[in-house]
């Protein structure tokens, strides 16, 4: 059955999401953007294998461009040392397999299985009991839009879970195909400070300062060359 959930303000995207949890039934969430399509049955894929190993708290898909293009939807978490190796990368010194591991985002294909520290909120499948072990018994609604999956995934994992990425399942993914380009500089703007402000659970002291004075030059300089790889 399918139940069509109205809201009379616009409350963003984990309000959303929030909502539909409220109302749904089942033991296992998929939380799965309007701007997608099925190419397999993904939400199988993933869920047999969510249910088979409880040490893992979320699983994602391969989202792919209209086009066939795999999106770099696995994520580290943007610490000092993963900003200073993007700055001096002398991990490129590894093979590429070993390169793609360390760093996930663009420098790792997407093409096999990653253990992933945070992962785009386009496809999203965990169990209702994550939920409940949350502060506020929901996704955490600090942020509006942007920079949201970013957080859940945090709070997934200070519970002790396990993030992984299944390629074998996948999904077509528009991704903002609709977005004019001056809308979406605006949007990356949210997004980078967004970020910087989750920064502050992981860094809570002085060391914040340090990673901000990277983060922000890399990613102002990158939208002002226009150069921004996402």
């Amino acid at each position: 059955n399918i139940t069509l959930v109205a809201s009379p303000i616009n409350t963003g995207f984990t309000g959303g999401n929030n909502m539909g949890i409220e109302h749904a039934k089942g033991n296992y969430l998929l939380l799965l953007n309007s701007d997608t399509e099925l190419i397999n049955n993904a939400p199988k894929i993933c869920y047999d294998y969510i249910v088979a190993n409880p040490k893992v708290g979320m699983v994602t898909c391969q989202l792919q461009y209209p086009d066939g293009r795999i999106q770099p939807t696995c994520r580290r978490f943007r610490t000092i040392t993963w900003e200073l190796l993007e700055v001096f990368p002398l991990f490129k010194l590894l093979p590429k397999q070993k390169q793609g591991q360390l760093m996930l985002h663009h420098y790792f294909d997407h093409k096999s299985f990653a253990n992933a520290d945070w992962v785009w909120g386009a496809f999203m499948l965990f169990s209702r009991s994550i939920i409940q072990q949350l502060p506020e018994k929901k996704l955490s609604d600090l942020f509006f839009m942007y920079c949201e999956d970013t957080l859940w995934c945090w709070d997934f994992k200070q519970l002790g879970y396990e993030i992984h990425y299944l390629p074998q399942a996948k999904v077509m993914h528009v991704h903002k195909g609709s977005v004019h380009k001056n809308k979406w500089i605006q949007i990356r703007k949210t997004g980078i400070k967004n970020h910087a402000l989750f920064m502050k659970k992981f860094y809570p002291d002085f060391r914040w300062y340090i990673f901000a004075a990277i983060y922000f030059t890399k990613q102002y300089g990158a939208l002002w060359w226009g150069k921004f790889k996402g």
